[in-house]
């Protein structure tokens, strides 16, 4: 099952420059994982000391937030996931 994982400009040193990337998962969560097994060094600016994704991440499925159900939302071939920087200010 492929899924296209859209990579945000600030995590893209990571991937070697890639825009997009194709990963496998039944999941979010499992699409994530096989991101950060390719490009190991993504994982410590995607994820706390937990393992929990920071709280300044939202992965969009299909240009729909994932929330509530976060990465154990279900995927399918084809989808699409977008990483999006959550900002805020004042």
């Amino acid at each position: 099952m492929s899924i296209t994982v859209r990579i945000p400009l600030f995590l893209r040193k990571f991937t070697g420059g890639q825009k997009v990337v194709e990963v496998e998962g039944k999941t979010i969560g499992e699409c994530i994982e096989n991101l950060e097994f390719k490009f190991p060094e993504i994982k410590k600016n995607l994820r706390d000391k937990e393992g929990a994704l920071y709280n300044f991440w939202n992965i969009y499925l299909n240009s729909a937030s994932s929330y509530p159900e976060g990465l154990s939302k279900p995927v399918k071939d084809g989808d699409e996931l977008n990483i999006i920087a959550l900002i805020a200010g004042g």
